[in-house]
């Protein structure tokens, strides 16, 4: 062992006296800390956050006072699920909070939510960031929306007369949860989802008056997702023949009027505009709910994008506004965008040229139409050079002031992990290897590093023998900042070389210097297990397998 040990200190030192003149070296004068920990900065002291107050639009309803902001729940949590911190939005920290790098989750409610309760709306919202390394990641806003399902019931004008108000009620039920809304009950039931989509039970008792009979009847309700107000309105149907029948009719209402909160004043009350007036702003066969998915399979060989991505606007009267608000994940995107023309532009009154809103795939004359279209399949190429999540929300108001807003999610290169390769070679088989060939390494990952371990396991070099010249069997390419002047040597990038980087080229990692010390120990196999894991989580383990014969 020593003649080994002596072997590789020898060949170590030649290495590090040839690749110091040409090799940058890693600043070994920042504080310990700085390089060993993954800590990054959240800060909330300039979060800004708003509510989708729900409001009652029933002629005998009381006006219902605004809720606190200042008293919401705010919890952060690490992608395992773990609250790393919690407090009210009132005494949110004005400070920076130290994180770990990673994703984390920023969850606001204003309570607890029941199964079923009257006059009890919750509102919460949440927004997904992440921290980086060395850097202050910045929330500026946070909008909360009704969480919980809004039923009411109301009975019309000419079943006052026939029905014994005292024998009749509407039970509601969602799974387990139910309430009983007497005759003359226009309290608001609130009940909590159990899923995207759920189903209102309804069963509706009556006796008619002077008689002693009960009549009851069902039915469902299907489809009813958080923030959607369920008004129940039970009815006279008139059949053709002249007989009546009870009946009962559901509109829907949803929340989409953004109020900015001011905790000074009472939210005053606001009449919600019917949903057949707004304008409709839809992608045909497509869910604006779900991300769409942008791959590299969707072009052709001359890169050209062969599907379509259209999305239509249908307004009931002229269109006096039109805004398009991008933003992205990916601050190189934004700033390609922002190169061409503004990323918060109202169409309607452009600043951008016809020729840029053209081959943007904007309309250029959509102010007192009643139609317009976007052709969001001319950004596909700008869209396909960013990795990341870029969102367009639309804003639609015509002259009536009714008004819409959707937003269009589209994601490219989000699902693909790091990837690893051995330039030359196929990875997944052990080469035969000489030590004057040569071993460079690829490394990608859309979502940049995390970390980059890699373990070395041979038959013939053992833990001793690394440590002897300062290695060990297993290190981290951002964390074993003790190994770095070794591994610097020999050819691995380490540090900020290697944090946060999306790509390590083959000139970054070529560790062919190494194959001449394991050449010296003879004829063996000797493997690099090498991990690397994405700021998602996401990892990718590839072996380096080597034969020396």
């Amino acid at each position: 062992m020593k003649s080994v040990v002596r072997i590789m200190s020898i060949a170590l030192a030649s290495l590090f006296v040839l690749v110091s003149c040409d090799k940058d070296k890693v600043d070994y004068n920042k504080p310990e800390n700085e390089l060993t920990e993954n800590i990054g900065y959240l800060s909330l002291g300039n979060m800004q956050a708003s509510v989708l107050e729900d409001t009652e639009n029933i002629d005998s309803a009381t006006r219902a006072e605004g809720v606190d902001i200042n008293n919401f729940d705010v919890v952060i949590t690490n992608k395992a699920g773990e609250a790393v911190a919690s407090f009210k939005y009132g005494e949110r920290p004005t400070e920076p909070i130290a994180l770990e790098g990673g994703v984390y989750l920023i969850s606001m409610s204003s309570s607890e939510m029941a199964g079923a309760a009257w006059e009890t709306p919750v509102y919460a919202g949440k927004k997904e960031v992440v921290i980086t390394r060395k850097q202050t990641t910045s929330v500026t806003d946070l909008v909360c929306k009704l969480a919980n399902i809004k039923v009411s019931v109301i009975y019309s004008a000419d079943l006052q007369e026939q029905l014994d108000h005292d024998n009749t009620s509407m039970s509601v039920a969602l799974g387990d949860s139910e309430l009983v809304f007497e005759y003359g009950n226009e309290s608001a039931g609130y009940f909590a989802p159990e899923a995207a989509e759920n189903t209102l039970k309804l069963t509706f008792t009556c006796r008619y008056t002077g008689e002693n009979k009960d009549i009851t009847m069902t039915n469902e309700i299907k489809g009813v997702k958080a923030a959607q107000w369920r008004k129940i309105n039970v009815v006279v149907q008139h059949a053709a023949d002249g007989t009546a029948t009870i009946g009962i009719v559901c509109d829907t209402w949803t929340y989409d009027e953004e109020i900015t909160f001011d905790t000074s004043v009472v939210m005053m009350e606001e009449v919600i505009p019917d949903d057949t007036d707004i304008p409709v702003i839809v992608w045909e066969g497509h869910d604006l709910a779900e991300a769409f998915e942008l791959t590299d399979d969707m072009f052709d060989a001359e890169g050209n994008f062969t599907r379509s991505i259209n999305l239509d606007v249908v307004a009931k009267a002229p269109i006096k506004n039109f805004i398009v608000k991008v933003a992205s994940d990916n601050a190189d995107f934004m700033t390609a965008y922002s190169q061409i023309m503004s990323a918060d532009e109202d169409l309607c009154d452009a600043t951008a040229s016809a020729a840029i809103l053209k081959m943007m795939g904007y309309p250029t004359n959509v102010k007192g139409e009643t139609t317009a279209r976007i052709k969001l399949a001319a950004q596909a190429e700008l869209l396909k050079s960013y990795e990341g999540t870029h969102s367009y929300e639309i804003t639609v108001t015509d002259e009536n002031g009714a008004h819409a807003t959707a937003t269009l999610t589209i994601k490219y290169g989000q699902n693909v992990a790091p990837q690893i390769a051995w330039v030359g070679y196929d990875i997944d088989k052990r080469q035969t290897i000489k030590s004057d060939d040569t071993c460079m390494i690829r490394i990608t990952a859309p979502l940049a590093i995390q970390d980059f371990e890699i373990e070395i396991v041979s038959a013939t070099l053992n833990a001793q023998e690394l440590q002897a010249v300062g290695l060990a069997a297993k290190f981290s390419l951002v964390n074993s900042t003790e190994m770095f002047t070794s591994l610097s040597g020999l050819g691995f990038p380490v540090g900020d070389e290697v944090y946060n980087q999306t790509l390590i080229s083959e000139d970054q990692l070529n560790i062919t210097n190494f194959l001449g010390i394991l050449g010296m120990l003879g004829a063996g196999d000797h493997d690099f297990v090498m991990t690397v894991t994405d700021m998602e989580g996401n990892a990718t383990t590839k072996t380096v397998m080597m034969r020396f014969e």
